[in-house]
């Protein structure tokens, strides 16, 4: 396994410090920095063994995917730009969760706002490959969305979606808020990222109590899964709190590998 912290540049340095393998960054927050903040950033990831390998939060609350309120070439055009983006910066995957974003509206049936949503997740799957860059479906909490919320449903959009570019997330947190199926990991199998945050108030991972982390890791190495596993979550104490998830982590994948 690899494993990454979803965070900002500015921390980068001490990512590489603690040993992390890789970045990941918010898409929407690196496309606000000043051009030569950016550029600032990208001659220190020159010299640094932690690369910017993934990136999430690919699109911002005012974009409506399902409603309408963005079109289709709105939509092209903003894909160009962010996967122009994660390129520069050596990006190979984006998650695409923005719950808010692909909410089914009132006023749409499910089955019409599912067809809107897998003709969204091709045309960025489309547009991704072009760059090079794989996309992952989010299932998420149902208190962020009503739509793909388990990994079954997210492994069927998949399916549905059928472009080689767009593949499947499982983050723990999400997994135990919806109270969904670990065993479906290995069902599921063919995952292109991983998140981890605790069960309980999405914090870093430092302690196993209350938690199935070893469950899900276990499940992920039937699965044959060895990719990367990124941090998503709050914390106090950067610093502290990834040095001991980091070791966790770590433990736990030797655990698994007994």
């Amino acid at each position: 396994m690899r494993y990454g912290i979803c965070t900002g540049l500015e921390n980068l340095e001490l990512l590489e410090k603690l040993g992390y393998d890789y970045i990941e960054l918010s898409v929407t927050a690196t496309m606000k920095l000043e051009p030569e903040t950016l550029c600032g950033y990208k001659e220190k990831l020159k010299n640094s063994s932690v690369k910017c390998e993934a990136f999430n939060i690919l699109f911002p609350k005012t974009m409506e995917l399902i409603d309408g309120n963005t079109d289709e070439e709105e939509l092209k055009d903003y894909l160009h730009k962010a996967m122009a983006l994660i390129q520069s910066l050596g990006g190979e995957v984006v998650v695409f969760g923005s719950g808010k974003c692909r909410r089914c509206p009132e006023h749409l049936s499910y089955g019409d706002a599912y067809q809107k949503l897998v003709k969204v997740y091709r045309i960025t799957g489309e547009i991704a490959a072009q760059y090079g860059i794989r996309v992952v479906i989010e299932p998420l909490s149902r208190k962020e969305t009503n739509m793909i919320c388990t990994m079954a449903e997210g492994a069927i959009l998949a399916s549905d979606v059928a472009h080689p570019n767009v593949g499947l997330l499982s983050d723990y947190f999400h997994v135990a808020a919806n109270h969904d199926c670990i065993g479906d990991i290995e069902t599921i199998k063919n995952f292109g990222h991983i998140h981890i945050a605790s069960g309980n108030g999405r914090r870093y991972p430092l302690s196993e109590e209350g938690e199935e982390y070893e469950a899900f890791m276990r499940a992920l190495k039937n699965a044959g899964y060895t990719g990367r596993i990124s941090i998503e979550g709050k914390t106090d104490d950067i610093e502290k709190d990834a040095e001991q998830a980091l070791k966790l982590l770590k433990e736990l994948e030797e655990r698994t590998n007994e």
